[in-house]
């Protein structure tokens, strides 16, 4: 029963693995049935708004409408290339390109690339596949009913609401709009012109009938602003004949006096011109294209539709097409949402490069500081001044978190400095035990030397009958003559650094007797320059009287061992002659009747000749003897020699 249990837990699981394996399968068809191919042309290169924060709005719009594509992007620079141009040197890569991708959408941002889609004789490749454009300035009503798949985003430049923004961010009554002379700023000026006109809030200086700094001048732009829209490359094109001395006029006082006036941007190509890179004052656009560049921050804000915003809208119609089915030519096309924005860091590099001018921006830091939500949407911001709440509390919650683990760590450290402190008194209460042990009785003591006198504790000098204060001179009267020479390494000590340990013989008073004391001593440099010692003074008796006994108990045994070896040798060598002369001397003596002369003859020569034998042994002997007490003596005396040192 418990195995067909087992077995069908396993059969489970392995079809609920089984089941996800094709779960993901699916997907992953899912992912691959759904994969986009889209082509985006740019009009401008890839720095700056159309580079990282354009691809990243992508990314992020497709995953809000959870499409999967493969998104191509083709950077045209048509600041820096003409459209024929393009046709020539490009256009060929470009439509290798589009066969290799196989785009099923084209997206075209701003307006040269558009116009050049359009005037180009590339009917083949864009008439096939829906096209969205965005951000485009001017467009001709024609051209959606000769393109049937092409729809989009205007972006209609709005210099009233930008003019109104500066006006209330600065005190500014006069607003220099640079244009030149192609058939876009044409467009751009009857634009411009049309919503000046019906705002009675500005006036419309483009024909210079006002002179800059005039008394009429200052009159009319009390309560009203003055807008001016100024070509730098064809001053007099747009120009009334009858106003062209005026118009000469005006822009000699425009390119002198640049750095004191505002400008507003309202193209893309202008802005490398003279006049704008000229302004000392903050810069505000009608276009995305240079705003929040971190590079070179000179617009600080304006009124327009952001890249996030553009993106977002251009995916919308793009999920349309590609996931919904619809058609380009029943979507309408559409104005682009816009909004007021400020770059918060180009207001801060713009403050610190022009201090000078602190009253540029006086409307401007009121809505820094209190505006923050409803009218303006302020980017690139610190995330405490964004959003301050969150700040706050970030704040406070660092300050608790940091008082807690400081509060912990002072505990810590604490109880570590209480265990080190109770070491630290455990030591020096045995180095105290240690320094009361070794200065117990009066014969040990502290002493102190300087250049001319040495000085005692009082226990000391009392038990020795001295002054607790003496010249060296009057010391040195109690040093054994013999030890003179160590005393005066003593003396002498500023050239011997190191720890020092000298043993002098001293005798307090006469007749008291020679005793041993050790002074004990550390020379250190700063003791050597202020010339001052301190030691310790220890009696030395006990120590000598143990070597002494120790070198007289090597004498003894030296001598009991000259002994020993003396009457083994003695045995040795005087045993057999010493036989010989009583063997010969019995002989004589017990039969000497019977012996005859030759006999007693022989006995008399052998007994002299042992007696002589006996004698010469005897002799060699001593002489054996005698150089190992010589040594034994004058290893004694070079022993006491030592000591003595």
């Amino acid at each position: 029963m418990m195995k067909v249990l087992y077995k069908n837990r396993l059969i489970g699981v392995l079809a609920v693995l089984m089941a996800l394996v094709l779960t993901g399968c699916e997907n992953d068809r899912r992912y691959v049935g759904k994969m986009h191919s889209i082509v985006v042309f740019h009009s401008w290169n890839d720095q700056g708004e159309e580079g990282e924060p354009f691809r990243e709005a992508m990314e992020e719009a497709l995953e809000f409408h959870k499409m999967y594509a493969n998104v191509h992007h083709i950077y045209m620079d048509m600041l820096s290339h003409t459209p024929d141009d393009i046709d020539k040197n490009y256009w060929a890569a470009y439509a290798d390109s589009l066969k290799k991708w196989k785009p099923e959408l084209i997206l075209i941002n701003d307006d040269p690339a558009l116009q050049w889609m359009l005037r180009g004789k590339h009917d083949e490749v864009f008439r096939e596949v829906p096209i969205i454009f965005a951000g485009i300035n001017t467009l001709e009503a024609d051209v959606l009913q000769d393109y049937m798949n092409l729809t989009g985003f205007v972006d209609k430049i709005d210099v009233v609401h930008a003019c109104e923004m500066i006006t209330n961010l600065t005190d500014e009554r006069t607003i220099i709009i640079e244009l030149d002379n192609y058939d876009h700023d044409r467009f751009l000026r009857e634009l411009i012109q049309e919503d000046l006109a019906d705002n009675p809030m500005f006036i419309d200086n483009s024909d210079f009938h006002l002179d800059l700094g005039s008394p009429e001048y200052q009159e009319a732009t009390k309560d009203h602003t003055c807008v001016m829209m100024v070509s730098c490359q064809n001053p007099l094109l747009f120009v009334d004949p009858s106003k062209r001395e005026k118009c000469i006029e005006t822009m000699k006082e425009l390119m002198r006096n640049a750095q004191d006036y505002t400008f507003l941007q309202v193209k893309y190509d202008v802005y490398s011109n003279t006049l704008q890179t000229r302004s000392g004052r903050p810069m505000f656009t009608c276009i995305r294209e240079q705003f929040s560049n971190e590079d070179d921050p000179r617009i600080i804000g304006g009124y327009f539709t952001d890249t996030h915003t553009q993106v977002f809208e251009q995916i919308q119609y793009a999920a349309n097409i590609l996931e919904d089915g619809q058609q380009p030519d029943v979507m309408p096309v559409s104005l682009h949402s816009k909004q007021y924005l400020i770059d918060q860091n180009a207001i801060g590099k713009f403050n610190n490069r022009d201090k000078h001018r602190p009253d540029m921006l006086t409307g401007l830091r009121e809505v820094l500081v209190e505006g923050w939500g409803e009218e303006y949407t302020i980017v690139n911001t610190p995330f405490y001044l964004k959003s301050r709440r969150y700040w706050i509390a970030g704040v406070v919650l660092f300050l608790i978190v940091f008082f807690v683990v400081g509060y912990w760590l002072l505990k810590i450290v604490n109880k570590r400095l209480k265990v080190y402190r109770d070491q630290l008194n455990e030591e020096m209460e045995e180095a105290m035990k240690l320094r009361r042990n070794i200065l117990s009785d009066a014969d040990s003591a502290v002493w102190k030397s300087t250049q001319n006198s040495i000085q005692f504790t009082s226990d000391f000098s009392k038990k020795h009958g001295i002054k607790r204060k003496l010249k060296l001179s009057e010391f040195e009267k109690h040093i054994h003559p013999d030890y003179l020479k160590e005393w005066y390494k003593l003396k002498n000590f500023r050239t011997d650094l190191g720890r020092r340990r000298i043993r002098l013989m001293v005798e307090f008073q006469p007749g008291t007797g020679w005793h041993w004391y050790d002074f004990i001593y550390n020379v250190t440099t700063e003791a050597s320059f202020r010339w001052e010692l301190n030691g310790l003074i220890i009696s030395a008796d006990d120590v000598m009287n143990q070597k002494q006994q120790l070198i007289d108990a090597v004498k003894d045994a030296k001598e009991v061992e000259l002994k020993e070896k003396f009457l083994a040798n003695f045995r040795h060598i005087l045993q057999e002659p010493l036989q010989t002369v009583l063997k010969n001397a019995r002989n004589i003596i017990s039969n000497s009747e019977e012996q005859t002369e030759e006999q007693q003859e022989a006995y008399n020569q052998d007994l002299h000749h042992g007696a002589t034998e006996l004698i010469a042994n005897i002799d060699a002997l001593v002489a054996e003897v005698q150089p190992i007490v010589e040594t034994a003596d004058a290893e004694q005396e070079q022993t006491l020699e030592t000591e003595k040192i």
